[in-house]
């Protein structure tokens, strides 16, 4: 059998904030979140999960974001959840800046979880560290790499 490679991934538009009425702008190419001043706020991410293929269960390497996040936005953590169950955690990060056009160093997540069960979510911490002003968060896709050992 040789591993092979599923990678699947959603348009940032289909994200969506765990606080009702957070302001939220979709277009066709992504979604910006506004995060109020002094605000923790959390994005959710939910990608689509091959999760049996040839009766293999997939294995989760990695997730990965595509963001800007602007002014004085910063992604501080990183959840992963495959249905209930939480598989990785990323913590004291400060990401920010645009990584919104492709894959770099800063918008990939290295999972590496065997034996995915239900579907995967990711969540984002997201902090903007201005008392005064709002900042945004744009997303414009994400996903995952997935391996099934057929």
């Amino acid at each position: 059998m040789a591993e092979k490679l599923y990678a699947s991934w959603a348009s940032g538009y289909t994200a969506f904030p765990e606080t009702a009425g957070l302001r939220t702008f979709r277009q066709g190419f992504g979604v910006t979140f506004t995060i109020p001043a002094g605000r923790i706020e959390f994005i959710h991410l939910p990608i689509p999960t091959p999760v049996i293929v040839g009766n293999d269960r997939a294995t989760l390497d990695k997730v990965l974001v595509l963001f800007h996040a602007r002014q004085t936005s910063e992604i501080v953590e990183v959840h992963v959840f495959d249905g209930p169950r939480r598989i990785s955690r990323f913590s004291e990060m400060r990401l920010s800046g645009d990584h919104s056009q492709g894959v770099d160093t800063r918008n990939v997540f290295t999972v590496r979880q065997p034996d995915i069960a239900f579907g995967i979510g990711v969540t984002l911490r997201v902090n903007n560290t201005s008392a005064s002003s709002d900042s945004e968060l744009f997303i414009s896709s994400f996903g995952g790499d997935f391996f099934h050992n057929l």
